[in-house]
């Protein structure tokens, strides 16, 4: 995952903006169950957009356009589709619009596959590793599944040292507030 120190990733936060790209209605359906799962794990202080856009409404070049710009900004990016087949070039092509532009932004391409059986030998669908290759070149994380809890800031990464400079613990607040007299010369 690239890091930037002017922006908090996701590993150091939950996400905030979702982009939920689906194939047909099963798909969508998988999307607003995992999108759900998100929500049940946001805070009341925590907001959270979720943008929903169909491959179909992809064709419009507005709406492919509105998509991408979102998903240029976007802390998670999912997929939901069906196991067969590969991607229609198409979405590949949209793809392209967004990923250059993302600037070393921290986030996860969540791929939903909804007929996926649960065969653990099963090799990837070609859409799958379409997939992985994507949040790869994006700098992005991969993510086949939900996580059974939304992930903390990593104890030794940036984004957590960056986080914590701003944090006024009530021992450093001890110790600002200490009068101690200055050292001998």
């Amino acid at each position: 995952m690239r890091r930037n120190a002017n922006k908090t990733g996701l590993a150091a936060r939950k996400p905030q903006s979702v982009v939920v790209l689906y194939e047909n209605v099963a798909t969508r359906e998988r999307a607003a169950k995992f999108c759900d799962h998100l929500l049940e794990q946001q805070s009341a202080k925590d907001t959270l957009k979720i943008h929903w856009c169909s491959f179909s409404s992809l064709g419009d070049s507005a709406s492919a356009s509105d998509a991408a710009k979102k998903a240029r900004k976007a802390d998670m990016i999912v997929f939901a589709v069906i196991s067969e087949g590969e991607l229609s070039q198409e979405i590949k092509l949209w793809t392209e619009t967004w990923l250059g532009k993302r600037h070393e932004l921290e986030g996860a391409v969540v791929g939903l596959v909804v007929d996926r059986r649960p065969n653990p030998c099963e090799m990837a669908c070609l859409k799958e590793i379409y997939l992985r290759h994507l949040a790869r070149r994006a700098g992005m994380d991969y993510l086949c599944q939900m996580p059974s809890t939304m992930p903390k800031g990593m104890p030794d990464s940036l984004d957590s040292y960056d986080q914590r400079a701003g944090q006024v613990t009530s021992v450093l607040d001890e110790i600002l507030r200490a009068h101690l007299p200055p050292p001998p010369l």
